[in-house]
């Protein structure tokens, strides 16, 4: 693929991102969609993964028009103003920075960090000092000695978490994608160290980081594979679970600490994809479920009808093209782009008619998938009901519009969150590990023209 060609590619998925997005008295508000569609929220989840990617467009110059460089400062702008007095982010904002988070979630705190690093780091490439610098710099110090307080466990050298990416009672524990999020975080902290000639601003907090890191690389593997959690009270959980991605997703090439290995081993890192391939591919409607659905399990959210998630799947496709498999990631966008919409919008994850029907009987109508969302093990403490009903509502009127669909449309395949900012986020990092790998090996880049 020319450079000019993926310019023009990256162009497409950042305007659709810049859709989801609304300037505000404090920055850009980078919604998890556009403004009237199923979530109108800020995620630092979704807003971190955007900041990566943000990050990668300006260092490998394919930002001509400086849209993803403004982009990511008003981003850092608004998560700055909404972070907490003692230092913590939660789970969601609003438009005008409220708090709208319902679950107990634990990396949001290394998520908004993340996304001021990736700021500062982005303004060191440009070779200039941001005026944020001294500001940002604090709050990032404030983000991690409250993570260190209160979520980093000591005795285990590992954060616990309540929930996490797939906000559910699933994760409670010791789970592998928290705790890889707190590795970047960890890892971004080094580079501004570096980078900025910080000193001794950051040395107690990396003090922590050999020990962590050490930990995690050896805690999370079992039988030459990575296990998706260590529940509380120490059981390995080993079922299959996109999560297993996060050694590769996570991985930070520039920061090596100076006396452990962050390198995961290859070998390991692909028997957990193989395995999560194997088990979590959907074989009628292709591309990866985030997890296996047990309906039952009180803890397993089904979410109006299981099947695949375009995001993780963009990022299995980024790991192909990362080790050179780049027919199978070219195959994993063509089928993404197969369930695109007439504008080009990437959903969240997709069912089917069969599925959606079965959800609406066994969980919807008899209540139980309220009781999985809402579940007390799960959401904050002294939590106003008004948060609840408003979900209820937004969780209403989806289901109802795709009852409409199906009945006027005679729909068989159902898109969800249409489009999902997070979805064209990963699609466009995949575009661009296909383009690294390729340059950095001297390969023509052949297909791929959606």
């Amino acid at each position: 693929m020319e450079k000019n060609i993926l310019v023009e590619k990256i162009a497409e998925h950042l305007e659709i991102i810049k859709k989801c997005s609304i300037t505000s008295n404090h920055g850009k508000v980078l919604l998890a969609t556009i403004l009237e569609s199923r979530y109108p929220y800020v995620y630092p989840r979704d807003s971190s993964s955007a900041s990566m990617l943000l990050r990668q467009i300006v260092e490998q110059d394919l930002d001509p028009s400086g849209d993803a460089f403004n982009l990511l400062k008003g981003v850092a702008q608004f998560i700055a103003f909404v972070q907490e007095e003692d230092g913590q982010w939660g789970q969601r904002y609003g438009l005008n920075g409220q708090n709208k988070a319902i679950y107990i979630q634990e990396d949001n705190t290394a998520y908004g960090g993340i996304i001021l690093a990736n700021y500062l780091l982005t303004c060191y490439s440009r070779q200039e000092e941001p005026d944020e610098l001294e500001d940002y710099l604090k709050r990032i110090k404030k983000a991690i000695q409250y993570a260190l307080k209160y979520f980093y466990r000591e005795e285990i050298f590992l954060f616990f978490s309540t929930t996490g990416i797939h906000e559910s009672a699933i994760e409670k524990g010791y789970s592998i994608w928290v705790n890889h999020v707190y590795i970047l975080f960890f890892n971004l902290i080094l580079q501004l160290t570096r980078k900025f000639d910080l000193k001794d601003l950051f040395e107690e907090e990396l003090s922590f980081k050999c020990r962590f890191c050490q930990s995690v690389h050896q805690r999370f593997i079992l039988s030459d594979r990575f296990v998706r959690r260590i529940t509380k009270d120490g059981t390995f959980d080993l079922r299959p679970d996109v999560t297993l991605i996060s050694p590769d997703y996570f991985k930070c090439e520039e920061s090596h600490c100076d006396t452990c290995v962050l390198g995961e081993n290859s070998d390991i890192v692909n028997n957990s994809v193989t395995y999560l391939v194997d088990n979590l591919w959907d074989s009628e409607l292709g591309m990866l479920q985030r997890y296996l659905p047990f309906t039952e399990d009180i803890e397993t959210h089904i979410h109006a009808g299981n099947g695949p998630w375009i995001q993780y799947t963009a990022m299995l496709a980024q790991y192909y093209y990362k080790t050179g498999a780049v027919e199978k990631g070219d195959v994993i966008l063509t089928q993404i782009d197969k369930y695109r919409t007439t504008e080009g919008y990437i959903p969240e994850h997709l069912s089917t008619k069969r599925r959606f029907e079965e959800f609406i009987r066994l969980e919807w109508e008899v209540g139980l998938d309220a009781k999985k969302e809402f579940h007390p093990d799960i959401l904050l403490p002294n939590l106003s009901y008004d948060f609840i009903v408003e979900e209820l509502f937004f969780m209403k009127k989806s289901y109802d519009k795709i009852k409409e669909e199906i009945a006027k449309e005679k729909k068989t395949v159902i898109q969800f969150a249409v489009p999902l900012m997070w979805s064209h986020v990963e699609y466009a990092r995949a575009l661009i590990a296909r383009y690294v790998y390729q340059s950095a090996n001297k390969k023509d880049t052949v297909g791929l023209t959606t």
